[in-house]
């Protein structure tokens, strides 16, 4: 039988003290750090012409202290993941209030709007114009997130700055999400801190600034599987009524992201009663009906609207088409790169899902050979488990038509488990005191943190206040019955211009 020594003790309580000492110093340096961003942003002018990038166009300062903040950050969590600290909060601050001059930078820019051309998120701020100019949904298909832009604006929110702050608003609840996601599961020393480290980076790149409600509301699914498990363990009304509500709200958020939910409901459902036939202790299981009882909803809300019908014969027509994974290699192929080229623009755009598939699959590899050999793990199998489904998803995506285009965008799932996995083996690494592992953890989650925010802004995405009066004029005053032959413009740049209610 193992003894502790004063001794023994003695140099715990040193380690243990060393180290949250250290945190307390990097903290309040990084704290400077910050102060000192702030004052660099604060000194942004705006653009007095077109400019094709905005992270060229900003300060090359200012980036150097965002990096170092966000990595100070991202180490600040997993060293309050490895010893139990309570410094996650001070790290979580830090981060938020990083990510709040990111997001904001086309505001300080001086730019009309960020997300234009093709972007969906002009036709989201149409219909949140529309909602507050006529007082009803005109005619929106999925209405949630437009209705919640329009009420902050009538509680005093202009309405330019609403795209950045619902961005970061979102971006903040999955971050929060993931760290309470992976507490309720995991319940060990740290893990709200290793949820926060793995949550941080911007695991969706530019649709953390899309304002696109399928992106928005799947930042949601943290909290809801958050409150099911809550609710399968303690079988608490409390939650439960919580989770209708929130998963009702869903409904109205975005179709994809409700049926993203049900499947994610029936899984954990069947996942909770297999791992109790396998599993030498019973645990509580979670009935499929949980999650089937959303489709009536569902079903009753999208038949109202044409466009559902619509959606159907888009999907059906697109069969024959090209696949998205293969329009994907032949963009790739048919560019004039090289190798390294093509190496180095993966790197820049998929470097983060790289690193989070690669360490999500290793972990998967664990954790079968832990529930063989060594014993079941209801938190590794359940974020497994679902890390897998969301690969098989991806992989439908990809290979059929099925409207959901882009890589990111279809491994939205597998994006979101992965960082839970990434968590749980931050967890387990801390807790075993791998401290090789933890230090390669550390710095792959900051290279992954970089990547993403380097990732995030598009060039030529943004919208000048020339294209913004050109096109309000044009379709405000021209006559519809003289050819105009020089103008040129989408319907969702009209739709965001006028808004969703004008009659033209």
């Amino acid at each position: 039988m193992g003894y502790e020594t004063d001794i023994d003790r003695g140099i715990f309580d040193t380690y243990q003290f060393a180290n949250r000492d250290l945190q307390e110093y990097l903290v309040i340096i990084l704290a400077g750090f910050l102060v000192l961003e702030t004052a660099v942003f604060l000194t942004i002018q705006p653009a007095t012409g077109y400019e094709t990038s905005l992270s060229g166009a900003v300060p090359q300062s200012f980036w150097y202290l965002f990096y170092i903040v966000l990595g100070g950050g991202i180490l600040t969590l997993v060293a309050a993941a490895a010893t139990g600290s309570g410094y996650w909060r001070h790290g979580l601050g830090l981060i938020i209030a990083n990510y709040a001059m990111y997001f904001f930078l086309p505001k300080a820019r001086g730019y009309r709007f960020y997300g234009q051309g093709t972007a969906d998120a002009l036709r989201h701020f149409g219909d949140v114009k529309g909602i507050l100019a006529t007082g009803s949904l005109p005619g929106i298909w999925y209405p949630g997130e437009h209705v919640l832009m329009a009420q902050m604006t009538m509680l005093g929110v202009p309405l330019d700055a609403i795209p950045y702050l619902t961005a970061l608003l979102f971006t903040t609840i999955q971050i929060i999400g993931i760290g309470v996601l992976v507490r309720t599961i995991s319940g060990q020393s740290g893990s709200m801190a290793a949820g926060l480290a793995a949550g941080t980076p911007l695991i969706y790149t530019t649709f953390h600034l899309s304002n696109h409600p399928a992106m928005n509301s799947f930042m949601i699914v943290p909290v809801l599987l958050t409150l099911t498990e809550l609710y399968r363990r303690s079988n608490d009304k409390e939650y439960f009524i919580l989770f209708l509500l929130i998963g009702v709200f869903v409904i109205y958020l975005h179709p994809m992201t409700t049926l993203f939910m049900v499947g994610l409901l029936l899984l954990t459902a069947v996942y909770s009663g297999v791992f109790s036939r396998l599993s030498l202790t019973r645990i509580r299981t979670l009935s499929p009906r949980l999650g089937v009882a959303f489709l009536p909803l569902l079903f009753a809300w999208l038949t109202k609207f044409g466009q559902t019908e619509q959606a159907i014969i888009q999907i059906v027509n697109s069969q024959d088409d090209a696949t998205p994974a293969a329009r994907e290699l032949q963009q790739a192929g048919s560019v004039e790169f090289s190798a390294a080229q093509l190496a180095e623009k993966f790197i820049t755009l998929y470097g983060t899902t790289a690193i989070y598939f690669t360490i999500a699959g290793l972990f998967t590899l664990v954790t079968i050979y832990w529930f063989l050999w060594r014993g079941q793990r209801y938190d590794w199998g359940l974020g497994t488990t679902h890390f897998i489904a969301g690969l098989a998803i991806a992989a439908t995506f990809l290979l059929g038509n099925l409207i959901v285009k882009g890589i990111i965008r279809a491994n939205r799932y597998s994006l979101l488990f992965a960082a839970v996995v990434v968590a749980l083996a931050l967890i387990h690494s801390a807790s075993e005191k791998y401290s090789g592992m933890t230090v390669v953890l550390a710095i792959l989650l900051v290279t992954s943190g970089v990547l993403a925010a380097g990732a995030a802004y598009e060039p030529n995405n943004h919208m000048t206040y020339a294209e913004y009066d050109g096109t309000h004029y044009i379709a405000t005053h021209y006559d519809q019955g003289v050819p105009i032959h020089a103008m040129d413009t989408s319907h969702k740049m009209q739709a965001f211009v006028l808004g969703k209610d004008s009659p033209r």
